[in-house]
């Protein structure tokens, strides 16, 4: 099969399943915006497997999304039980010298955010500090919601790259 085969191959499979495949996405991981970041990895993983020894592409395809959303809910899971630990700990662990240092990264934390453009430092506080969804975030601002997850994505790489940095620089003697 071409390249372009191929691709007319895919492409008709995304539209045959999308919605179906949503859907069920949707009833797995019970947020609509997660299901579409898992639905476009599906098809990503899909677009770089071997698919062409399988014999039926759509139970192929509901396998990669459900192996998906296992990790994703595997993942949740992790990051809750952290935050709960974390959150313990706080509680517990209040010397004066962990408040001091709280405040320090609270302090650095909001410079940080407000280091950010405009519409970016908006949709990361809408996101993560009032926990909006991409839909209702979308709304608010007046854009698409396409626009939230790429502000989205644009300030949690901004923080990672910013964490880096200041590793890096505790790291340097």
């Amino acid at each position: 099969m071409s390249d372009d085969q191929e691709a007319r191959s895919l492409t008709l499979l995304y539209q045959r399943h999308r919605d179906e495949l949503l859907t069920f996405l949707t009833r797995k991981v019970r947020c609509r915006e997660t299901a579409r970041d898992l639905l476009q990895d599906a098809f990503v993983r899909l677009m770089h497997s071997e698919h062409g020894k399988v014999g039926n592409l759509r139970a192929f395809l509901y396998r990669i999304a459900t192996n998906l959303s296992i990790d994703h809910a595997r993942r949740s899971q992790v990051r809750g039980v952290n935050d709960e630990q974390a959150l313990e700990q706080l509680q517990t662990d209040t010397t004066p010298e962990r408040s001091a240092m709280a405040s320090n990264t609270l302090a650095h934390l909001e410079r940080l955010i407000e280091g950010l453009p405009s519409p970016t430092r908006e949709v990361f506080l809408l996101a993560r500090v009032e926990q909006m969804s991409y839909k209702d975030i979308a709304a608010r601002l007046g854009i698409d919601a396409r626009a939230v997850e790429r502000h989205l994505n644009k300030a949690l790489s901004h923080c990672a790259a910013a964490a880096l940095n200041a590793g890096i620089k505790n790291e340097s003697p």
